[in-house]
């Protein structure tokens, strides 16, 4: 049949495709009805775009619980990078969505990719939150991605990808029916013009069935206004007319197809149909357009030609004749998954026992970190249970700890009014927690612990974990403490509680117990050793640490927890990652420190967890903030800022705001951006040392501001409490405040005490570089006023050195005018040639100094490896260097 109309639609791919071929990776979503026309659209455009590098599949509803099944089809199978997993739970979306960066940056070396996925709203979950997270870290790659979907606005998720789709940058066509001189050309003159305006009306131009009605229906008749077109609506009567035309067998072979999937070895669908000439059948119904017949290493596939010829077919089986069928492919199907899938679906209605089967196959899988097969699990024994909705919380506890808020929304929404308060407490307590919502929450989840049921659904211990996160996100420590120690004391508590210890051990830290935390931690085993439960406990015992100032150890916990916690949920994942970059941060570690929040910040985005990503957000923004570069630490305030719905979201939203203003000297803004916190009455975490870092930076602004008594109330409170703590970070942040608060009032020999004694402790083992060149640059400053010229010197020019490491750009300029100032030669330090470089040429630049390829560069920056080469090449132009060897030598000197 021929190709007509769609000019524009033509006109805008080509155009996509041209930008990617210049290395401006692009997004394309085609939308449009079934039978609109995608794919025959994307088709032709591809037999006229010019290239033959092109990776494609489809979505297939049979297979829409297969995990990867779609990713597999795409790319012949998944990364080989990616291991097999110990157990049967499929690799985590993420992992594989970073292995597929050199999968497509070998794939576009020759020419431009396109990269198309047919029936995106039917491709399987793991295989979409890969391809996003993938698609999103594209930069200067020649990838054109085509996604084919009826309608984006009713895609189930995953979140992540919904907003890459309504993103700006992303291409959107929807297509519309064909108009009467395109039908006109597609039926080449064979009707009459009346006619052609009778198919337009009545088929509203789509395509699938003016087609099925020019095949159907004879042309005579479509002219003769006294007979009534077949309705559009009516196609379903069409196909069953071509299946009624096939002998008893061919259509027995149609029906098991159809119950099988949109294709299948033909072997499989002649055993579940029980057709002895399974060929001949299967030549007969490509013959009456039933199916299609497709080869493969294995034989004959059996496949339909659209989607509504299979849901057609299937739906006109009848429940029973359905159900029989698909108790007979649960006998021959191949995998376990389809298997369990096929008795499913061969239930008439409830089933006890196949609920009961079902559930504790979701909660195994629970207990070894596989929350996605497990809510498919629980969500369909919740569906064969006599009571319902305790499974349904289960399977809603699931979802939000794979990350799949949207599901566990709708699968809430769905409880029955008169299910368990505790159930539907804890079901809607747990979500609400998730997006933010941290009151409604607290109502819920209350109402959950104290309505728990029967001890054995384990709903009393869940509820007190839960209450005991939400105190942590509420700055209530002891409370989070306490409430992690209920639900440990629980009936069915069980170790799938995702971060009981963590929750424990955080409370007590961020309410000042922390050698009493740390003491209940020493028997733990290393990161390496450690079994899926210990992990929570190091991961609690790695942010210890890191506010007790141990940063050695807090970096050793919690880059062993991030390397060894895949098999956890997708919150315990982001949080480990995010308090890595935390402490890499503390420890001048700012290339891994950027990596790892700006990782935990868009895996936050993706899953659509609001209650964390704020905090992600702030942590983000401390390096940009730091080197200057100001549009992406302004982005990660903005998000940081927008989210905080609580009082460890405000105070890391605030501190991130805080550095900006603090890195670009504008003093009111800083304490206009702490301002909130002053409000804040609860003191843990905020004003806790080592925590978040906010009061010394008010206390800088205020005196910077002049005023020095607002200052003086805030810095005797720090340091009394600094004293009790006995920590030397804040015992010397609060000494530098001092001496820069009497500097202020010309308090000179108080000041020089105040700043030799922060000195002291800095230089007793803190390993606080950024903090360190902070309090040199401000003794520097204030000896160099003092006339003390070569005094300042000697603390200006490590400072320099400090900064300079770090490539904190802003703070060196600050150095570089102090030492002018001084009047004095000095040693040939000279900047280093890193802050020529943006941070991501940056970040490239140190990686492939240390001799890493382009390709380990890549996959240590989650990158492609064309991104890297685009950040290299304009390293080397701006360095004046040509080769690896002489970067290398250049930022060595």
């Amino acid at each position: 049949m021929t190709f007509v109309g769609r000019d524009q639609e033509l006109r805008c791919l080509a155009a996509e495709f041209e930008r990617a071929r210049a290395g401006l990776p692009r997004l394309v979503v085609v939308e449009g009805p079934a039978g609109i026309g995608k794919t025959t659209l994307v088709q032709r455009f591809l037999e006229t775009c010019g290239t033959g590098n092109v990776l494609f599949s489809d979505g297939d509803e049979g297979e829409a619980l297969l995990p990867y099944g779609t990713l597999t089809r795409l790319f012949g199978g998944l990364p080989a990078q990616i291991e097999a997993p110990a157990t049967a739970e499929p690799p985590d979306p993420l992992a594989v969505g970073a292995a597929l960066l050199p999968e497509l940056s070998e794939r576009q070396a020759s020419e431009p990719l396109c990269l198309v996925v047919d029936d995106v709203h039917w491709a399987d979950a793991p295989t979409l939150r890969a391809l996003t997270f993938c698609l999103r870290r594209l930069r200067v790659d020649r990838v054109m991605a085509v996604l084919m979907l009826r309608e984006a606005a009713t895609l189930p998720g995953p979140e992540g990808l919904r907003r890459l789709i309504a993103a700006d940058t992303t291409r959107r066509l929807r297509l519309h029916g064909l108009r009467e001189p395109e039908v006109a050309a597609l039926v080449g003159g064979r009707v009459s013009q009346r006619a052609v305006a009778r198919l337009v009306a009545h088929t509203e131009g789509v395509p699938l069935h003016l087609r099925a009605l020019l095949e159907e229906v004879p042309p005579e008749a479509l002219d003769d206004l006294a007979q009534p077109l077949p309705a559009p609506r009516s196609y379903m009567m069409l196909v069953l007319a071509k299946v009624a035309r096939c002998a008893p067998p061919v259509r027995e072979l149609v029906g098991a197809v159809s119950v099988l999937g949109m294709s299948c070895p033909l072997h499989l669908a002649a055993r579940v149909a029980g057709v002895a000439e399974p060929l001949q059948a299967l030549e007969q119904a490509v013959r009456e357009g039933v199916l299609l017949e497709r080869s493969s290493a294995r034989g004959p596939v059996a496949a339909f030609a659209h989607p509504l010829i299979r849901a057609v077919v299937y739906r006109d089986l009848g429940p029973a004749h359905r159900s029989a069928l698909h108790g007979r492919a649960a006998l021959v199907a191949e995998g376990e998954q389809a298997r369990l899938r096929h008795r499913i679906e061969a239930v008439a209605g409830p089933s006890p026992e196949l609920a009961a089967e079902l559930a504790e196959l979701g909660r195994a899988q629970v207990r070894l970190g596989g929350f996605g097969g497990a809510a498919e699990h629980l969500k369909a024994a919740a569906e064969l249970s006599g009571d319902p909705a305790p499974l349904a919380a289960e399977a809603v506890e699931a979802l939000l700890l794979d990350g799949r808020v949207d599901e566990a929304a709708g699968l809430t929404a769905s409880l029955p009014e008169d299910a368990h308060p505790a159930v539907r407490g804890y079901a809607l307590g747990h979500l609400a927690m998730v997006r933010g919502r941290v009151e409604e929450a607290r109502a819920q989840l209350i109402t959950a612990w104290e309505r728990a049921g029967p001890p054995e659904s384990g709903l009393a211990a869940r509820a007190a974990q839960q209450l005991a996160m939400l105190c942590l996100v509420k700055a209530e420590g002891r409370q989070a403490a306490r409430w992690a120690e209920r639900a440990r004391d629980s009936p069915g508590y069980r170790l799938s509680i995702d971060y009981n210890r963590f929750t424990q051990l955080t409370g007590l830290a961020v309410s000042g117990e922390i050698d009493a935390a740390l003491a209940a931690t020493a028997d733990l085993p290393p990161p390496a050793s450690a079994t899926i439960a210990d992990l929570d406990a190091l991961l609690g015992r790695g942010l210890l640490r890191t506010c007790s100032d141990d940063l050695a150890g807090g970096l050793a916990d919690l880059s062993g927890v991030v390397a060894a916690c895949g098999e956890r949920s997708v919150p315990f994942r982001m949080l480990a990652t995010a308090m890595l970059g935390q402490v890499e941060y503390r420890s001048g570690r700012w290339d891994d420190a950027a990596l790892h929040t700006e990782t935990s910040a868009s895996v936050a985005d993706d899953a659509d967890q609001r209650w964390l990503s704020p905090i992600c957000h702030g942590l983000a923004a401390l390096v940009p903030a730091s080197r200057g570069d100001w549009p992406l630490a302004e982005s990660h305030v903005r998000a940081a800022v927008a989210g905080a719905d609580s009082v460890a979201a405000l105070a890391h939203g605030c501190s991130a705001a805080a550095h900006l203003a603090a890195a670009r000297g504008d003093h009111a803004a800083t304490v206009a951006a702490l301002e909130p916190l002053q409000a804040v009455e609860v003191h843990d975490i905020v004003y806790e040392p080592g925590v978040v870092q906010w009061l010394d930076l008010f206390i800088d602004a205020l005196v910077g501001l002049g005023e020095l008594d607002r200052a003086e109330t805030c810095l005797v409170a720090v340091e009394r409490l600094a004293g009790r703590r006995g920590r030397r970070s804040a015992l010397a942040t609060a000494a530098r405040c001092r001496g820069g608060l009497h500097a202020a009032r010309h308090e000179n020999a108080l000041a020089d005490a105040a700043f030799t004694t922060a000195l002291a402790h800095a230089g007793a083992g803190a390993g606080l570089p950024f903090d360190e060149a902070r309090l040199r640059l401000a003794y520097g400053r204030f000896l160099r006023r003092l006339g003390r010229r070569k005094q300042a010197q000697s603390h200006l020019e490590p400072a320099l050195g400090l900064f300079t490491k770090l490539g904190a750009a802003p703070y060196v300029g600050r150095c570089e005018r102090e030492l002018s100032a001084c009047g004095l030669p000095r040693a040939e330090s000279g900047a280093s040639p890193l802050l020529r470089l943006t941070p991501q040429e940056q970040a490239v630049a140190r990686l492939v100094a240390t001799g890493m390829t382009n390709r380990q560069v890549a996959r240590e920056l989650v990158l492609s490896v064309k991104t890297i080469e685009y950040h290299l090449g304009n390293a080397y132009a701006k360095l004046g260097v040509s080769s690896r060897v002489a970067l290398t030598t250049k930022l060595m000197h």
